[in-house]
């Protein structure tokens, strides 16, 4: 009956594709499981199946593409790939140990010429493994490590890929001090001629078996169906499967259950359980000296670093602090100037107004004295005579104080000068939106630096009135420079010029009006450009005003 059942699907005829888990390569895998595949295709001609040999990654690929209908892989593979749909139909009797359920290991080799004898000495290593997933090349024997106490952390763990040959050759030839491979791979290669095993030690040896392993045994490989759902044909499949032997011994056996497996990648953690802290930390300190030591110069260098620039912040700051004062000082200190300085002129100017009726006064009342015979009137005249001589008399005194000699000349930079006075108005330009430039040449000038300040501060402070009574921005330039016979410092604005009354007024004891923010601060500066033996000119240029002091060098 068994037979009449296959009837349908072997009229039917199919084609499928068997995907197996070729860790050491396509062409070892098609040596090792083509003759399944044959045994298959003689076992049932109506249908023909085709092997492929790929790694993990390229099956889990292919599974999830659908270009699959059965697959054979290792029993971890075969549990994280089961939402895949796959449907166990028998388990690898491997013939080296010849139990299904125990049939997978693995081994951690290191070369025989290395001073390494336990799995505590790999800390800090070269370790390599062929993937994250790999069960018999990383997951069994990351799992023994451990639970030896020994930090994956502390190991420099380089997962290089299939096939695990590769991870022989590497630790052969000094790539790498130690590897993790599926057990009865180094034997498999030496029988081959690829390797000589005497040049190869396994550490965390088990109990004796046909292959050297550092693991405890586990289930074997699986047959498996991928969303294939004809029962007539996957019974067919198993019964051929279970048919098939070598030397006498079967070669696969009924499918077996996966609780043990399960259980390893569910409890599997690569940080859970590890060793006590003191002994991590030791771990990690022997593995990885070198980048730490790095990191704490670079910590060092980076607390140094902010050290300096906080003394220099704080440094910077006092400067500020002082700088602030200092030119509240010197403002105060022109403040007191310009005020003195006006007090003068107008006492200058006022004392030669009243020269004249005070003469004319005292000329009259001599006359007066002259004229009349009666002594009372000659002694009222001779009264007025002498009042007018005592007002004279103060008014002289009071000239005498308002024209006392300028302070001795100094040599000083005429850049220092400009550039402290930009500095001081900066604030009040930017205010008003004034671009102020400052182009002075290098070099001394022997004369009244507090006057010549008094001066240029001026002309300046009047630029900026009148930008500010205009609202609106522009340029403000002040050079200076020397020249043949002195300096020439020179303050220019296009704030719109000034009436020639002003210009006009240059000169006079008083000005006749107040326009371009000029009055009496500007006759004070005419004033003692003279009696610095210099002189101030003031033109309408390009439609703005400029101002030029010209100040002779002293012999």
């Amino acid at each position: 009956m068994g037979g009449l059942l296959m009837l349908p699907a072997l009229a039917q005829g199919a084609d499928y594709r068997v995907g197996f888990l070729a860790y050491r390569g396509e062409a070892q895998g098609r040596a090792q499981w083509q003759p399944v595949i044959d045994s298959l295709n003689r076992a049932l001609p109506a249908h023909h199946f085709d092997g492929v040999f790929l790694t993990q990654q390229q099956l889990d690929q292919a599974l999830a593409d659908g270009r699959l209908d059965f697959v054979v892989t290792n029993p971890a593979h075969y549990v994280l790939s089961r939402h895949q749909g796959l449907n166990w139909l028998a388990s690898w009797l491997d013939p080296r140990f010849g139990s299904a359920r125990e049939s997978v290991a693995a081994t951690l080799l290191v070369r025989a010429d290395t001073g390494i004898s336990t799995s505590q000495q790999l800390a800090g290593r070269r370790v390599g493994a062929v993937h994250e997933q790999a069960f018999g090349g990383y997951l069994l024997v990351a799992e023994q490590l451990r639970r030896r106490g020994v930090a994956l952390a502390s190991l420099d763990l380089q997962f290089r890929g299939y096939p695990v040959d590769a991870l022989v050759y590497l630790l052969r030839d000094g790539a790498l001090d130690a590897a993790m491979v599926p057990a009865c791979t180094l034997e498999q290669m030496a029988e081959e001629g690829l390797v000589d095993p005497a040049g190869f030690r396994a550490l965390m040896v088990q109990a004796d078996a046909p292959c050297v392993r550092s693991t405890p045994l586990y289930p074997g490989w699986s047959f498996a169906a991928v969303n294939v759902n004809d029962e007539v044909l996957l019974r067919a499949m198993t019964r051929a499967l279970l048919a098939q032997e070598q030397q006498g011994r079967p070669l696969w056996g009924a499918p077996i259950r996966l609780d043990e497996v399960e259980q390893l990648l569910r409890d599997w953690r690569p940080d859970a359980g590890e060793a006590p802290t003191w002994q991590t930390l030791r771990s990690v300190l022997l593995g990885y000296w070198q980048w730490l030591a790095g990191l704490m110069l670079v910590l060092l260098v980076i607390a140094l670093h902010h050290v300096r620039v906080t003394r220099l912040l704080l440094k910077r700051t006092d400067e500020r602090d002082r700088l602030h004062h200092l030119i509240q000082s010197r403002e105060q200190e022109l403040a007191r100037a310009r005020q003195a300085t006006l007090l003068g002129e107008m006492a200058t100017g006022l004392a030669h107004e009243l020269n004249q009726p005070l003469s004319a006064i005292q000329a009259y009342a001599q006359a007066g004295e002259l004229m009349t015979a009666e002594q009372n009137s000659r002694e009222v005249f001779d009264h007025i005579v002498g009042e007018t001589e005592r007002g004279a008399d103060i008014i002289r005194r009071f000239r005498q104080w308002a024209s006392q000699p300028l302070p001795g000349a100094d040599a000083f930079a005429p850049r220092d000068l400009c550039r402290e006075l930009a500095q001081r108005l900066t604030p009040r330009a930017n205010a008003a939106g004034v671009k102020l430039e400052v182009n002075a040449g290098p070099g001394t000038l022997l004369s009244v630096r507090p006057a010549v300040e008094q001066i240029v501060s001026n002309l300046l402070g009047n630029s900026l009135d009148a930008f500010e009574r205009r609202g609106q921005g522009g340029r403000l330039r002040l050079a200076a420079g020397r020249e043949e016979g002195g300096w020439r410092l020179t303050v220019d604005d296009d704030a719109g010029g000034v009436s020639p009354v002003v210009i006009e007024a240059l000169g006079h004891t008083l000005p006749a009006s107040r326009i371009h923010g000029m009055g009496i601060g500007l006759m004070v500066s005419y004033r003692l450009a003279r009696r610095l033996g210099g002189r101030l000119t003031l033109d309408n240029v390009n439609g703005g005003t400029q101002a030029q002091l010209f100040l002779p060098e002293e012999e």
